[in-house]
């Protein structure tokens, strides 16, 4: 037998020696219940998992949710059983009800779902309004519909006082990340970028979604801002770019950030305090920016967080 078909037929006898350890049930609770063992397979929804359930209904988090890189509440995801998404794994967690991301673990979702475990996905989230839209889901999903709307009105707060203080001259800022992409009208880090008071260049140069930026048109457009992903741990040639000297001449003439990647990697209440990090480099940018000077052109003006 080869080694791939080997390991699915282990795979299979796994869970039929589950289905028959249980009684092929999977800890369903009672329709007219909220779920008591919830089991997150995405980075994002673990995070949403954590604000609106306690820990004692939590079965498992995904192992990335443990990374502070990735995760704000990795020291709560710590306390928690983790998971690294394999179908056994999971179902032998008797879950009454599994969470994940619509873009992957689309195997391991599949098989749990033919074996009665109720699963429900999360779509990426673009926008702000996305991010409403999920809480107020995993709200109902969890049966803590009151302590979602709290986060969205604590989001909604955060937001509303970022823009009481916006100064009005036009700035311009840059996202440029490995492999020299950058993030365009459509996507939530864009959202973060213009609601601190900044045009997204990827925006103005009518790029949509995650896309390629050249270095060249970069350095052309001269940004006040330019706002780089963190760097890797160790050397990768997608970081070269970051070693151009054109970006270093660039960076002697404008300003730079990083805003902690784990605010905003994914779409969560959090994403507010990307936003003040940004405003507050905004509110520092001297009197005339190069928006205003001309070096990048004219354009139009568009009209507290804790774990259950």
């Amino acid at each position: 037998m080869k080694p791939r078909l080997l390991n699915n037929a282990v795979l299979f006898a796994a869970l039929i020696s589950g289905l028959a350890l249980y009684g092929g049930e999977t800890g369903l609770a009672r329709a007219d219940e909220p779920p008591q063992r919830i089991v997150s397979l995405n980075l994002c929804t673990d995070q949403l998992v954590m604000l609106l359930a306690g820990p004692e209904r939590i079965a498992a988090v995904s192992h990335l949710s443990i990374d502070p890189k990735l995760s704000v509440l990795a020291k709560h995801a710590k306390q928690l059983p983790i998971t690294y998404g394999q179908a056994e794994e999971v179902f032998l967690l008797k879950p009454d009800l599994v969470v994940a991301g619509s873009f992957h673990l689309n195997a391991t979702v599949d098989i749990l779902r033919r074996l009665g475990v109720k699963v429900e996905e999360f779509s990426s989230t673009n926008s702000f309004a996305d991010i409403r839209t999920n809480v107020r889901r995993m709200g109902r999903l969890l049966g803590t519909e009151e302590r979602a709307e709290e986060l969205i009105a604590e989001f909604d707060h955060r937001l509303a006082g970022i823009a009481k203080s916006h100064a009005t001259r036009p700035a311009l800022a840059a996202l440029y990340y490995a492999n020299s992409l950058t993030s365009g009208a459509g996507t939530l880090a864009a959202e973060v970028v213009e609601r601190a008071g900044f045009r997204n260049l990827g925006s103005q140069l009518g790029l949509t979604g995650t896309t390629e930026l050249s270095l060249e048109m970069l350095v052309m457009r001269r940004p006040d801002l330019v706002i780089k992903g963190l760097a890797y741990e160790a050397p990768a040639l997608a970081q070269e770019v970051f070693e151009h000297p054109a970006l270093a001449y660039l960076e002697t003439r404008t300003q730079k950030t990083a805003v902690p990647e784990n605010l905003w990697i994914c779409g969560t209440p959090f994403t507010a305090q990307a936003v003040e990090t940004l405003a507050a480099v905004r509110q520092s940018l001297p009197a005339e920016t190069a928006a205003m000077s001309g070096r990048a052109g004219s354009y139009p003006l568009t009209s507290p967080l804790e774990p259950r």
